[in-house]
């Protein structure tokens, strides 16, 4: 069992929308696995938010020349005997095939919902409150009331434009944090500073915390420091002050070759 929480903050741009991939993919497969009506529906919200989001960036853009820069800092780790075999085989592999499928991939995944007048109709009403209701849209009712093994095979033909761009953006974020690794730190109080080398480029930095202690980091970072603020939540309404005793936690940085 897992006891520590890990809270991840990114510096950079393109971390960013990585891990914002990260999080709609996981939110997708959570609710597509559950088969339930409520569940399929928060599906089919997540693949429009999908879509909204993809559709603002060119991510694909950034997922290969992120790709093609760890395929070189790979062989740099190898060379250093600084990532065990296994881990160097299966990125290496993994990122080559990503490559190839991102190459073969529609530069507009979102095409496949806005280009899908049923999804459009339910995005139209999705930003009204109870908007996306049944009484509105039956079409949607007869939808989520069809055969589960239908319903799942229209779904996955929706969702599987953006597969290729979430399995890289997964498998980027998994490099990073296989590579960098903790180190363990203790502050006296609520605030800790971690001065960076000017030569090192962050973009991604990593808190574990223990479970079950209401404490969480406030994460601000600039080129020459980290600043961690550490606070606690207390009160029905979940108000947050600086912590007052002292604090064990490890810290891990990725750092831009």
């Amino acid at each position: 069992m897992n006891n520590y929480i890990i809270y991840e903050q990114p510096i950079t741009e393109n971390v960013r929308n990585f891990l914002k991939c990260e999080y709609l993919d996981e939110k997708f497969n959570c609710a597509v696995k559950q088969h339930d009506m409520w569940s399929i529906k928060s599906s089919i919200s997540t693949l429009i938010e999908m879509s909204d989001f993809i559709f603002r960036i060119n991510i694909k853009i950034e997922l290969l020349k992120d790709l093609e820069k760890n395929l070189h800092l790979l062989e740099i780790l190898k060379k250093n005997n600084s990532i065990e075999l296994s881990d160097y085989d299966k990125f290496y592999t993994e990122m080559q095939s990503n490559i190839d499928k991102l190459n073969s991939t529609d530069c507009s995944p979102s095409r496949s919902i806005t280009d899908n007048d049923f999804l459009m109709q339910i995005k139209s009403k999705s930003h009204i409150p109870a908007g996306d209701n049944f009484f509105d849209m039956p079409s949607y009712l007869n939808f989520l009331s069809s055969n589960k093994t239908f319903i799942l095979e229209n779904i996955n033909n929706w969702y599987s434009p953006f597969k290729p761009i979430f399995i890289s953006s997964i498998l980027l974020l998994d490099f990073k944090r296989t590579i960098s690794k903790f180190e363990y730190f203790s502050s006296n109080d609520s605030y800790f500073e971690m001065k960076l080398d000017k030569s090192d480029k962050t973009d991604l930095v990593r808190i574990k915390l223990e479970k079950n202690i209401n404490i969480y980091p406030d994460i601000s970072v600039n080129p020459q420091n980290i600043n961690i603020m550490f606070k606690t939540s207390y009160g029905a309404n979940r108000q947050s002050k600086p912590i007052e005793e002292k604090l064990d936690f490890g810290i891990s940085l990725s750092n831009i070759k």
